[in-house]
């Protein structure tokens, strides 16, 4: 069992705008961490601000949990760790990737036998299955990081979407409560 953890500061730093681009300039095929990447960055499907959702999902599970949701650095282990927490990844994005290779037959190429096999089967689950807690903030966090964790970037939750999640309304009424005490 792991050691219990807790947030000493809720204090957010924004760094590394390394790969950071605005629209019209170039897109470097491979961008973000690794273990944050979006699967249409690996497939090489071109991104733009969901990849960056896509991140902020991944990052949402490991404060939750405490540990990495994708702790791999090959894209086809990532792709199967993808595919055994989220489903299958859907049959357009196979059908306009380049990266074939990943693929037989219009699903992932991947050997369940294999010692990276059995890690991914003996480390993955379902994404609910991580839940450590049956109460209602629970399942909304967990429905807003699967939201943030959509396939189809099209799909995705946008930022703004996220913000209006009712994961975070107890904490929209609080700001609104100051803000309407700090008025009168």
């Amino acid at each position: 069992k792991r050691d219990e953890r807790s947030v000493k500061s809720t204090a957010v730093r924004v760094v590394d705008f390394g790969s950071a681009t605005f629209d019209h300039e170039h897109h470097s095929t491979i961008v973000s961490t690794r273990h944050y990447r979006a699967p249409e960055v690996i497939l090489e499907l071109g991104w733009s601000q969901p990849c960056d959702v896509w991140s902020i999902g991944c990052i949402i599970f490991e404060y939750y949990v405490g540990f990495t949701l994708f702790q791999t650095h090959d894209n086809r282990e990532h792709l199967a760790m993808m595919e055994r927490i989220l489903g299958p990844i859907p049959s357009r994005m196979i059908r306009k990737t380049r990266k074939q290779k990943y693929f037989y037959r219009g699903r992932l190429d991947w050997d369940e036998n294999t010692s990276a096999g059995r890690y991914v089967r003996e480390n993955c689950k379902p994404l609910r299955r991580y839940l450590t807690s049956e109460a209602e903030e629970h399942h909304q966090l967990f429905d807003l990081i699967e939201s943030m964790l959509e396939y189809e970037p099209a799909k995705r939750l946008t930022l703004g979407e996220a913000l209006q999640h009712p994961f975070f309304a107890r904490l929209r009424a609080e700001r609104n409560s100051l803000l309407l005490r700090g008025s009168l």
